[in-house]
């Protein structure tokens, strides 16, 4: 699975790259002057991969003590982070993102309400990316962005039940991380706000504010 995420990345980045060449002669050779090279950004994202499984154990549990168990909480932060973008000409930009999220989940005995069970989860993940711009109009741009890198996983299991509580944690701390978005759009000038849709460890959907210098 993890080869074959590195692959359309890969592929997607050269796709980019070979199709930018060809939307050259669309901007004015004023353009080439005057664009700005610099863009900081700060955006939330969600629902994240943490989000995404813990929803999907929203279901009862048989444990080998014969007892049946229920969810009895969910806590979600989804993805806060900042980044920054270098543009390479008008319309293409290579860049750096930071972004932090965690996730919580307990198991309650059918019936009752004490939780007995807790999973959590926190990760930190660094991402390279590459974007290109592919629509301008006065003050929106319409992009696309690939990018790759490592989050930080910390995943925690705790009996809370026991005493004391017996914890187990997830020894496989580095894990690959991507994103792919096809659409990102943003309005404004040296600020703007943006908002876009992807696959990844950004999130589903993400919003924010940039300032472009």
């Amino acid at each position: 699975m993890k080869s074959l995420s590195f692959f359309i990345l890969l592929s997607v980045a050269a796709s980019l790259t070979a199709t930018a060449q060809t939307h050259t002669e669309a901007y004015d050779p004023y353009d080439y002057i005057t664009y700005t090279h610099h863009e900081f950004f700060i955006q939330y994202g969600a629902p994240t991969f943490q989000e995404l499984s813990t929803q999907i154990r929203k279901e009862t549990l048989a444990a080998k003590d014969g007892n049946l168990y229920v969810p009895a909480g969910f806590v979600y932060t989804g993805v806060a982070a900042l980044g920054y973008k270098y543009y390479t000409s008008p319309y293409m930009s290579i860049g750096g993102y930071l972004g932090i999220s965690a996730a919580m989940m307990e198991m309650a005995k059918l019936n009752t309400s004490i939780p007995v069970f807790k999973s959590s989860v926190m990760s930190i993940t660094g991402l390279v990316t590459v974007n290109w711009i592919y629509y301008r109009a006065g003050l929106w741009e319409i992009s696309a962005h690939a990018g790759a890198g490592l989050t930080r996983w910390m995943d925690q299991q705790v009996m809370v039940s026991q005493t004391p509580p017996d914890i187990s944690q997830d020894s496989a701390r580095w894990r690959f991380a991507y994103h792919l978005s096809p659409f990102h759009v943003r309005w404004g000038g040296t600020l703007g706000i943006f908002a876009d849709l992807g696959w990844g460890y950004k999130g589903v959907a993400n919003a924010g504010l940039s300032v472009k210098f």
